[in-house]
Order: structure tokens, then C-alpha cells, then sequence
């Protein structure tokens, strides 16, 4: 008669009980790297993404604050009529619109208040949009605006109001262009050229005044805030003074310059 035997294992046990042993270590080792994988692929990959979004919104920011540098010389100097610069899309989309916000300005010269020459200005503008936000160039300046529509100024628009000095100079272009868009993982080139050049300029004004008809209501008022204008909060449309609190004479001057945006 055959008979049975277990073989005992060193620490006792038998035999059996080692493959048991192998199995459950695999199962536990096979669920710790799913488990890893998974909560990398939750949690790791969403924070990468969330990083190159990031990367590619600031870098879209210093590009359009290089190209809104360039073309601002167009309103700087008399001798530049034409500025030529490249943006780079990576999957964005470029748009131009006429529209945009609208300026009045008005000035008081002691006998009343009368809109100044080129007011209403409509400004017009192009933008740059990546994900939820735009990058926008108008006035001069440059706005950053979100879906909610929440805006930030990233670059102030030349509004500049220096009751020390007794002065005021408001710069802006006019921009218009076709309103249409592109959108392309290349290199887009943009021109500008200067249409037309208005200035006035006017002494022994007591007050200024300017109201920005705009979307961008949080980046203009943040505008005027820091370029020394006193803001009326009084109501939600973004307003400002200039020379009420001196009592003194103001030298005014205003350039309008109209251009227009190919691309």
C-alpha cells in the first residue's frame, strides 16, 4: 500500500500553503501598480495638463505683450505709419473685431462740458484665444478676459492723468479690421498700418472726463486706477475724472489714430 505524505516546509508549513503564499503576493503586488496607475492617471496626468496649460497662457501673455509693444510705436511716432510682427498660435485662435469698447471723452473748460473732437472713439480690437481665456489687444493696452467674465489688465492702455503736472494725454488707436478668425498650430503674421492721425489739443480745461462702454469692466477700472485718473464707483459702467480735486488749469491732448489690422 502507497501511502500519502506531506511534506513539511522549514518553518512547518506544508507545502501547499507556499503557493498559496505566492499567489496572494502576486495579487496584492498586481493591485498596488494598478492601483498606482490609476491614481497617476487621476491625479498626476491632470496636474501635467493643468502645468502646460498654464506654461501656454503666460507665454501666450508675453507674446502679445511684445506684438501690442511693437505696434504701439505706430501711435508713439509721427515717422512710423507700419508695424509687422508674428504670433504664434499653437492650436489658438486669432480674431479681429471693429467693435470693441467705445470711449467718451468730454471736457470741461469752465463755459460747460463738451465731448472732445474724435469722442465717441470706438476702439476695436484683436485677440488671441487659448482655452477658456482671450488675450486681448485694445486701446493700446492689453486685457486678459475669462468665460466668467471676469478681465485683468496685463498692459494699461496710454490714458495718462498727472494732476502734479497739470496734464493729460489720452493716446489710443482705432482699430479695424475683418471680423473673422483663424485658427492654426502655426505662425501667424499681423500687420498694422496707420490710416489716419487726429490730435487736439486744449489748455485751460478745468476737468476731464472719460466712460469706457466696454466688456472689460474689472481691467478698465484697474485702468484708471493706476494711471492717476479719480474713478466714479458709483455706477457699474468703468468712469473716471481728471482735475477735480486741483482746481487748476489742465493742458489736454488727445491722439486718435486710426489703423488697420491685416492678417
Amino acid at each position: 500500500m502507497r501511502r500519502t505524505r506531506t511534506v513539511e516546509t522549514s518553518a512547518g508549513r506544508t507545502g501547499t500553503d507556499r503557493a498559496v503564499s505566492d499567489v496572494l503576493a502576486f495579487v496584492l503586488v498586481f493591485a498596488i501598480v494598478i492601483g498606482s496607475v490609476m491614481l497617476l492617471s487621476m491625479t498626476g496626468f491632470q496636474a501635467m495638463t493643468d502645468y502646460s496649460d498654464g506654461e501656454q497662457l503666460r507665454n501666450s501673455e508675453r507674446a502679445m505683450e511684445a506684438l501690442t509693444e511693437n505696434f504701439n510705436d505706430v501711435l508713439r511716432y509721427d515717422g512710423i505709419d507700419k508695424r509687422r510682427g508674428e504670433l504664434s498660435l499653437r492650436e489658438g485662435t486669432f480674431v479681429a473685431d471693429p467693435d470693441g469698447t467705445t470711449l467718451e471723452i468730454e471736457l470741461d473748460t469752465g463755459a460747460g462740458t463738451a465731448p472732445a473732437d474724435a469722442s465717441p472713439v470706438t476702439l476695436g480690437e484683436f485677440a488671441y484665444t487659448t482655452g477658456s481665456d482671450r488675450i486681448v489687444y485694445e486701446g493700446g493696452g492689453v486685457v486678459r478676459s475669462a468665460e466668467n467674465g471676469g478681465s485683468v489688465v496685463l498692459k494699461r492702455p496710454q490714458l495718462a492723468c498727472d494732476e502734479g503736472n497739470e496734464s493729460v494725454l489720452i493716446t489710443v488707436p482705432s482699430v479695424q479690421a475683418n471680423n473673422g478668425s483663424i485658427q492654426s498650430s502655426g505662425t501667424l503674421e499681423v500687420m498694422m498700418n496707420e490710416t489716419d492721425r487726429k490730435t487736439q489739443i486744449e489748455s485751460g480745461v478745468d476737468e476731464v472726463t472719460v466712460t469706457a462702454d466696454t466688456n472689460y469692466g474689472n481691467a478698465w477700472n484697474a485702468t484708471f486706477e493706476r494711471s492717476g485718473w479719480e474713478r466714479d464707483t458709483a455706477g457699474a459702467t468703468p468712469k473716471a475724472t481728471c482735475g477735480e480735486s486741483t482746481g487748476s488749469d489742465l493742458r489736454v491732448v488727445i491722439t486718435v489714430v486710426e489703423t488697420n489690422v491685416r492678417y
